[in-house]
């Protein structure tokens, strides 16, 4: 009989890893934006949202937001330039990457 840790099966981790952190608390900062998922948002009727796995002040953080432009610019950007360093800023009443 097969013996399940024969397998050598691990698991595929898809959790962002690190302490959630206010986008406001970001603006205007330096960040290294690692990954990103679209999803839908958990508010009925509220579209998308981002989360952004990054790394500020040299530790990994997570960032949730429904901001539609930086969901539209983000996801312009080819998989193989990431990481890449940004900053976050305010727009009028929206968000973007600089």
């Amino acid at each position: 009989m097969n013996n399940f840790k024969d397998f050598d099966i691990k698991p595929v981790i898809t959790n962002f890893v690190g302490e959630k952190i206010k986008i406001n608390n970001l603006l205007d900062k330096e960040i290294i934006v690692v990954d990103f998922k679209v999803l839908p948002s958990n508010y009925e009727g509220k579209g998308d949202r981002i989360d952004i796995q990054i790394e500020y002040r040299d530790e990994p953080r997570v960032v949730f937001t429904g901001g539609k432009y930086l969901i539209q610019t983000i996801e312009k950007v080819p998989k193989d330039k990431f990481p890449f360093k940004t900053k976050i800023r305010k727009n009028g009443e929206h968000l973007e990457f600089t």
